[in-house]
């Protein structure tokens, strides 16, 4: 019984290597909170390396038909955890910066570095008593001076593209 938790721990070390090298920790799919699944590859790692991890321990003093069953209820803990409080976060503040991208349209922002004509300078902005930062550029091509308050027309590769207002 050892040798199975012991290679479950390392399936689900291996699990989430893998998982995080390609870019899965998180999964894909909405970010919407109340629809965001459980059964993300990071959680499933949870599950695993715990119950490998517990198992391992417990098996050192109890017998398998109760170590067993209690690290099962471990490692479905730790998941739940992980779970509520690292996936789901991060998902509403991934999902709220990216409304908050989209909801700078029309704002207003300073030019704190001049925007050459047909290239890029920075804008400063305010969103709820938070300043920012962009890389900007003129929607016209045309050159704006430091220090001009100007409008976000669109947001592009995360180039902010101004004009004076």
């Amino acid at each position: 019984m050892e040798t199975i938790f012991t290679i479950l721990l390392g399936v689900g070390f291996g699990y989430a290597v893998i998982g995080f090298l390609l870019g899965e920790v998180l999964g894909h799919g909405s970010t919407d909170a109340t629809s965001i699944s459980p059964l993300k590859p990071a959680v499933i790692a949870t599950f695993i390396i715990v119950f490998g991890g517990v198992g391992l321990l417990l098996m050192r003093v109890l017998p398998p038909l109760t170590a067993v069953p209690l690290a099962a209820l471990v490692a479905v803990a730790a998941a739940f955890l992980f779970f509520r409080l690292v996936i789901v976060p991060l998902s509403k503040a991934q999902n709220t910066t990216a409304i908050e991208i989209q909801s700078l349209i029309g704002h207003r922002a300073n030019v704190t570095e001049k925007i050459p004509q047909g290239n890029y300078g920075k804008i400063t902005y305010k969103v709820n008593d938070s300043t920012y930062t962009a890389p900007a550029k003129s929607e016209s091509g045309s050159a704006i001076e430091r220090n001009t308050a100007v409008e976000i027309v669109y947001i592009e590769n995360n180039a902010y593209f101004v004009r004076p207002s």
